[in-house]
């Protein structure tokens, strides 16, 4: 016998998952109308879905009633006629708990709620990335756990590296980890939903509904790694294998400088960080030089991908004296020597505008993206 849904959530971590009634569909359809902060009322909600007047108050009803959405008040237009009572995501009730793996020297955490906005938040430093441990994931999950009034509808981990759609990590350098089975490892110490998933991938998840990302965008990530993550039609593209955009370790230059995955010549070990600060530090009076250089590289590296695909926007998500105006001036400046024609113009390039905290709300939303057609099954379930 097939799993239903609900049990593929607790077995699985693929966020392709789509409900099979009727109920969870309109469910999440008017979710997506109202995240992260809209206001709707039931007849507008009702004729943006196609729903009759009956179904859409039946699908909102069981929203209220499991706390997915609230009445904020009657609409505020003018005019003659009985007002309409505005609904919303409710952000009092449900706590999602995430866990970034990713940041250099700690590990971080935080409630949040449905509308994706952080309520709370806790750490661990780490000395290294090798430092971190399922113990140390576990007791961040369950001080948060202890610290929330509300009920947890399910966590999330952002892990920096590749994780496959069994929520097993198949290979993450900053971490030292390869085919650790984190889902079923977290899922069995935890007895609650979990969702792992690439840090890069909830990083752009986050600047979609939260920065200047749009439905045909990517975001670079430059840290301690190189990664990108893609999104096409509104759909976050994770690849056969789980390995799209792991762009860190394409070699660019077979003669260039050795690389953590004992290769030489990745892009990683040009661009990542650890690398820039050391050669600014080695002379600094180069430093405007080294960053052009970098700049120039990745766009150089990007230019055939960003072609092919006809992309809306890039975010750069790196730290601010990294990623500043003159490496994103002297990347804009080699995609469009390569790119602009009278048919093709650049994507937008900007900043990351979400900041550090984008892959923790982001694998929140992954996670209640998920969840929230089920909220009805999983307290059933409790």
């Amino acid at each position: 016998m097939n799993p239903s849904p609900l049990e593929q959530i607790l077995l699985n971590t693929s966020t392709k998952t789509v409900p099979s009634d009727i109920r969870g569909r309109n469910t999440m359809a008017a979710f997506n109308l109202l995240f992260p902060a809209a206001s709707i009322s039931r007849s507008e909600l009702g004729k943006t879905l196609g729903l009759s007047r009956m179904a859409a108050t039946e699908v909102t009803g069981e929203m209220l009633d499991n706390h997915i959405i609230r009445e904020v008040g009657e609409d505020t237009r003018s005019g003659r006629g009985k007002r309409s009572v505005m609904l919303a995501i409710d952000t009092a009730f449900w706590r999602i708990i995430t866990i970034d793996l990713s940041q250099q020297y700690v590990v971080q955490g935080a409630l949040v709620d449905l509308g994706g906005r952080i309520i709370e938040r806790t750490e661990m430093p780490v000395e290294h990335g090798t430092d971190v441990t399922l113990e140390i994931i576990i007791d961040l999950v369950q001080r948060l756990k202890a610290d929330a009034v509300q009920p947890i509808l399910g966590v999330g981990v952002a892990v920096p590296g590749v994780v496959d759609r069994d929520g097993t990590v198949v290979d993450a350098v900053q971490l030292g980890w390869e085919d650790v089975p984190l889902h079923a490892q977290l899922r069995e110490a935890l007895g609650m939903p979990v969702l792992v998933g690439n840090a890069t991938n909830a990083a752009l998840v986050a600047e979609r509904f939260f920065g200047e990302g749009g439905d045909d965008s990517m975001l670079i990530r430059i840290g301690a790694g190189v990664g990108a993550s893609l999104c096409l039609n509104g759909q976050i593209i994770d690849g056969a294998t789980s390995m799209a955009g792991e762009i860190g370790h394409v070699v660019v230059d077979p003669e260039g400088p050795a690389c953590a995955c004992g290769k030489r010549g990745c892009l990683e070990a040009y661009l990542s960080t650890n690398n820039l600060y050391a050669q600014i530090a080695a002379d600094p009076a180069q430093r405007t030089e080294i960053l052009t250089g970098a700049g120039q590289l990745l766009g150089r590296v990007m230019a055939m991908s960003l072609g092919l695909l006809n992309l809306r926007d890039v975010t750069i998500d790196a730290p601010a004296d990294i990623a500043g105006e003159t490496f994103i001036h002297a990347m804009r400046g080699e995609l469009s020597a390569a790119m602009n024609t009278q048919y093709m113009t650049i994507p937008l390039l900007h900043r990351c505008q979400v900041g550090a905290d984008a892959s923790l709300r982001g694998q929140a939303i992954n996670v209640l993206r998920l969840l929230v057609p089920h909220i009805r099954e999983l307290r059933a379930r409790d």
